[in-house]
Formats: structure tokens, sequence, C-alpha cells
């Protein structure tokens, strides 16, 4: 897999070093062949496409100011890197983007010595960047400390945290501030409105009034109107671009945060000049650069949140082929059903519950589009809140409006909670506020990677008191455990799912349902007395996929099965744990680390009630698991239904033996 180099011009010969010799017409070029090639593995291998797209031309004026071998360029969550890793030491490696054994869609220390900081959640940019610069003045060493944040960034607390630190321990640093107006979704919040024009400005409508008014007075085209009209262009345009920067300005500047811009962050040649002269400052600087987010792609520029991440197959090839026709790359299978996804089952579920339930409300932190909530705030834009990149606040605005009667339902991905872990402990269930939290994301993400696998969520909310935990395997199962929980809502609640597509089941009307008793699914029919071994297969979530396959290669072993699906993680099925003692061996099967997860809690109960059985446990091992499309991390990591299988028959051959 070569690139192509006769398809280009100048993308052959570029790398961090040699763009600092190439003229302003030829970066040009060079920043149209980059865009193209990343359109080109973004098809083969998805990846996030719209910020990637609006960053060509920042990144290059970066690098031609820059050396990133020295100085300490941090990219916060770090997925608008794509032009970077070209350009520093990935140029041929980044066709393996977000495949397994390949690049990191995300800055990752391990990767390359340029990246100094690896991220993949919002805000953690300028915390890192202040503590490389004041590790430089302590130690004495001579580098410069770039950080570039988006605007959303700016709805995130620990941003702010960080810009006061920094008043408070100034240093040389430069802060660059991409703004687009867009993370995933549009940015919220007060910050981000000051970085859009102030069409709202009173003042401005005001006189956008009386001169439109004026306008229509005046019965035909004259000089006169003409003037008028060019008038109220100057108020709309010239106007707010005067304001607007002196606003945001001042903000930074009370921080002891020299502010420059705003400054058009496509325009090369002007970077160069103000990177040029921030680095003669000896203080914080903060560069406002505005860019197109999706830049050089016309859906990208319209539809941001549908672009900002985009799976294989989705965007339009660009006209320089970078792959060969007969390498074979094939679309992962979850970009080809067309099921709908768990995210959407929730989505048109809660809205459906949410006609007949005036007290719910829905909050998510930024996510809208990616929780599925986007219907929702269309139908009931006075019962949803997207606080920003800002999960600590919308847990502790989510337990007031439970405590004032509501019935909020917090839609957040999994490892994105972890980041109010705190506010789980001391504020949701400490003080036992009934509040729905729906779990997307859960278990394996894909390739977005460790940043993003949501493999951690049974074993920090298990640990907590006063809360539940269900997992559905079904887009039923979902439907049924979100209305049963609203209508008996009565403390912190957690629905967990994958990013999967659902089976594709029919779906019937709403139904109460018991959330604590496990469903026995399949039992080895009793006409057989001879069995080898008799096996209770405890099952999560996801790994439901797998069960039908292991089932009939296990009874092909003359094995006796009793299968069940475990919907409660929290509390227990403690009928079912009693019937252990029938059995030869336990096997869990779960979508999280082993370690405190639903198998520790199984084990837990058998050891508290002295049951001595052999247990074998299936879920991820004590380690960050890998990027790579789902299915090969589930091959890889034997988790698909062969490995487990046979790692099953494999124990059982090793107790025989033992009694032997």
């Amino acid at each position: 897999m070569n690139v192509n180099f006769e398809k280009t011009k100048y993308l052959k010969y570029a790398d961090y070093k040699t763009i600092k010799d190439f003229n302003y017409y030829q970066l040009e070029i060079l920043a149209k062949e980059i865009r193209d090639y990343i359109k080109e593995v973004i098809y083969h291998n998805g990846g996030h496409y719209g910020s990637n797209l609006g960053v060509v031309e920042l990144t290059i004026s970066i690098l031609r100011n820059f050396d990133p071998l020295k100085d300490k360029i941090i990219f916060d969550t770090s997925h608008q890197s794509y032009t970077y890793k070209i350009l520093t030491d990935r140029k041929e490696k980044f066709k393996t983007l977000r495949t397994f054994g390949g690049i990191s869609g995300f800055s990752r220390i391990k990767e390359s010595v340029f990246d100094h900081y690896g991220a993949g959640h919002a805000g953690t940019g300028l915390s890192a960047a202040l503590g490389y610069a004041k590790a430089k003045d302590i130690s004495n060493e001579d580098y410069n400390v770039v950080a570039v944040i988006g605007d959303a960034a700016l709805t995130c607390g620990v941003t702010f945290e960080a810009i006061n630190n920094i008043g408070q321990y100034p240093t040389k640093m430069i802060i660059v501030l991409n703004d687009n107006e867009y993370s995933i979704s549009r940015n919220v919040g007060a910050i981000s409105m000051y970085l859009k024009k102030l069409r709202n400005n009173p003042l401005i409508l005001k006189i956008e009034e009386k001169l439109d008014n004026l306008l229509n007075k005046i019965p035909f085209d004259s000089t006169l109107k003409e003037w008028i009209r060019d008038t109220k262009n100057w108020v709309e345009e010239g106007f707010t671009k005067i304001v607007s920067p002196s606003v945001i300005g001042v903000i930074f500047e009370e921080f002891g945060i020299q502010y420059i811009g705003p400054v058009d962050g496509h325009n090369i040649k002007l970077l160069d000049q103000i990177f040029s002269f921030a680095k003669t400052l000896g203080k914080p600087v903060i560069i406002h650069t505005v860019t197109q987010k999706g830049k050089g792609d016309d859906e990208a520029e319209s539809h941001f949140e549908r672009m900002h991440g985009v799976a294989k197959g989705k965007v339009k090839p660009s006209n320089f082929i970078y792959f060969s026709t007969d390498e074979g790359m094939k679309i992962d299978d979850f970009t080809k059903s067309t099921n709908k996804t768990y995210t959407e089952i929730f989505g048109e579920a809660i809205i459906e519950i949410a006609k007949n339930d005036d007290k719910i409300v829905a909050i998510t932190a930024a996510m809208p589009s990616g929780t599925g909530l986007v219907n929702f705030s269309k139908n009931f834009p006075d019962r949803f809140f997207d606080v920003g990149i800002a999960e600590e606040h919308a847990l502790l605005f989510a337990c007031g409006l439970a405590l004032g009667g509501l019935k909020p339902v917090v839609a957040i991905y999994s490892t994105f909670l972890q980041r109010a872990f705190d506010m789980l402990i001391h504020d949701v269930a400490l003080q036992n506020i009934p509040i729905l939290f729906l779990l997307d994301r859960a278990g394996v993400v894909g390739e977005d990677g460790p940043t993003h696998h949501g493999v951690f969520d049974l074993s920090y909310l298990r640990i907590i008191p006063n809360i539940e935990i269900f997992v559905p395997s079904n887009e039923i199962e979902l439907r049924n455990i979100i209305y049963t929980v609203l209508k008996n809502l009565s403390k912190p609640t957690f629905i967990r799912y994958p990013r999967d597509f659902v089976e594709g089941l029919e779906l019937s009307e709403f139904k109460e349902i018991d959330l604590y008793r496990w469903k026995l699914i399949h039992q080895t029919k009793q006409d057989n007395e001879n069995y080898k071994n008799k096996i209770i297969i405890l099952s999560t979530g996801r790994m439901q996929k797998n069960i039908d396959k292991i089932i009939e290669n296990l009874e092909k072993e003359n094995i006796y099965l009793k299968v069940y699906n475990c919907i409660s993680v929290k509390p227990l099925d403690e009928e079912v744990l009693k019937e252990v003692v029938n059995f030869d061996l336990v096997v869990t099967l779960e979508d999280n680390v082993l370690a405190g997860g639903f198998s520790s809690s199984v084990l837990e109960y058998l050891n508290d009630n002295n049951i001595s059985k052999r247990v074998l446990r299936f879920g991820w091992l004590d380690q960050f698991i890998e990027h790579g499309s789902i299915q090969s991390l589930f091959q890889n990591y034997q988790l698909d239904s062969q490995s487990i299988t046979h790692r099953i028959i494999s124990k059982l051959n090793l107790y025989a033996n033992i009694r032997s």
C-alpha cells in the first residue's frame, strides 16, 4: 500500500522540515493535496472528517514556525491532528489510520516522538501545556509550548481552571484558539455566543430595523438607496467584526493572556507573520483563528454534525488515488446494516414516553446528535438541555432538576461519564437522587480506540451504593427497560448499550418488565443422561450476539447447558446464582474489563455465600484496548464465539485431567 506520488505535486516532498522552504503558491497546492489524502484515507478507514479539513493551513503554518521535535505542540482532544501526523513522521503510516495495529486517530505519546501529549477528551490541552511551560522554566530549558484548542473547549470547565492558573503562574506559551463554531454539534454557552457574530445585539438589530424601514420607503433604485444598503451591510458584518473580538479579547486579557485576532486560519502567510511575532513575546498569548470546518468539501461545510466523524465509505474519494484499486480494502460490517442503532432506538423511545409524561427532561453534554436527542430537542425544546462539554455540571444540574420534581434523563457516552466520577458519588448516589443515565458507546467502540472504549463503567459504577445497572441485549429490551425505569424511577439508574446496530426485531408497545429476574434463554434437552459436563452461562448485553454459536459448538461436545441473559448487573439475580451448585462450571460473558465488572460481582456472591465453584470469565483484560474495527478487536482479543468455545472446552479438559 504505497502512496501514488505520481498523482501528487508537493506532498511527496513535504514534511515539517521541507515545507519551510515552500513558497505560498506551493503551500496552497500542498494544502489541497493533504485534504485529498485525508479524504482518501477516511473513505477507506473512517475518521474525523470536518475538523481535519478545517485545520490544514493552520497546521502547516504551525510546523513552519515551530520545531515539533523540540517544541511542545499539543492538540486539545487531538482528533484534528491528521495533517500534523502526515507532515511529521507518519505520511506512509497514515493509510493505517484507526485500523488494528495501525496509527491512532488521536495523538499518542507511544506512537511518535512528535506527539507530546495524548488526548481523546476535550479540555485537557491548556492544563498539559501549562505543565510543560512551567517545567521549561524550572529546568531552564529553551523550547516553545503551543496548545491548539477548539472553541468547544471553552465550554469545558477544566479549560477555565487552566486559564485561571495561567494568570496565577504566567509563563511564555502560545495558545491557538481554532474557532469554527462547532465541536461535534453546534457549540453552546455564553462564551460560544461571544465568538459568533453579534447578530442579536440589540443595538445592531435596532439599526438594521431602521435601515430596512428606510430602504422600503425609497420606491426605486438610486445612489442613495445603494449607499443605505452598503451601510446596512457594514453594520451587519463590519461592525460585528470590530465589536466581537474586543469582547472576547477582554476576557483573556483580564487573565493576563495577550489576545491577537481574529485572524483567517486559512491564510498561511498571515499566520506565519503572527506566529513569528508571538514567539518574540515573553508571556502567554492567545491567537484567535477562524477556520471553516470541513473546508474543501461542500457537504462537510454544510452538514457539520453529520460530517464530524464518518464511517468507512461515507465520504467522496478524492481525485488523487493513494490506494491501489486491488488492495481489497473492506468496509466494516458496522457501516452496512440497514437496521437502526441503539442510539436511534433510545432517541425514539424517549420521545414516545415523554409525550405521556411531562416531567421527563433530557440532558446532554455537547452530544445531542451522538446520543440520539436531536429530535427530542425539537419536540420538547423547553425540556431539553445541552450544557456543553461540562459533564460534571450536567450531573449537578440533573440533581437539581430531580429534586425539583422532574425526571432527568442524562444521555452520555460511557467514557465521558468517567469525567464526573466525583459527582456520581458525592452528589447523585450519596443523596440517592432519582436520575436515569443512558450510557451510549458502552463496551468497545472500534476505531476511536482506548480514549473512547466504554469498558470501565460496570466496574466504576458497581462500587457505588444506591445505584442500579441494567444491560439490554436487543432493542426490545432497551425500550422496555427505559419504560419500566421511568415509570418507577426512585434511585440513580444506569442503562448501558453499545455502539451497534440492533437486530431489526419488530417493535411492539412498551411493556413493564421484571428488571431483576435474569431470563433463561436456553436449556439443553433432558433426554440424554450421559453428558460429560454441565455448564451454566451468564451472559450480558452485547455478548448475546455470540451465544447461539457458542451453544451450538458446546452441545456438539456433549455438554449440558443452561444459559441466562443477565439484564440486571446490579443487583444480581440471587435465585439464579443459587443454581450454580448443580453445575461443573460457571461461565460469565461481559463487554467490560474483568477487574471489578459483572464477573467480579458473581465471584463475590459465591465467596460470600460459601459456594465453591469453578468460574471461567470472559471480558476485557487488565490492559488498554487498542483501536480497530469492533469485529477485529473481538477476534484479536479472543472474545469471538470460536475463541470462547475453544477456551471453555480446554478448561473442561484441564479439569478432567486433574480429576483423573
